[in-house]
């Protein structure tokens, strides 16, 4: 809300709000809403907003878990394989 509250680019009026969506299958999603008084400069003031968002969690030390998974091969071409000359004992 802050980010959005101090951007000169952002209607003062309506003010912004922020939503809880949902529970995601990883992810609180979170939305913020805003004005923008310039149509044309939407998206510029969207990518402002979300870059000011991204270093404000930095600079919190808040990291966003992506998750992670795991990959099973049940086939792969035989060129493609890392064969090592070491000979391990």
């Amino acid at each position: 809300m802050a980010c959005a509250l101090e951007s000169s680019k952002v209607a003062k009026a309506p003010e912004p709000q922020v939503l809880f969506l949902s529970f995601g299958e990883s992810s609180l999603d979170f939305e913020l809403r805003v004005w923008v008084p310039d149509a044309e400069e939407r998206l510029t003031v969207k990518s402002e907003l979300h870059h000011e968002i991204d270093l404000r969690f930095r600079e919190a030390k808040i990291e966003i878990a992506f998750p992670q998974r795991d990959l099973h091969l049940r086939s792969v071409d035989e060129s493609v394989i890392f064969q090592s000359t070491e000979v391990t004992r």
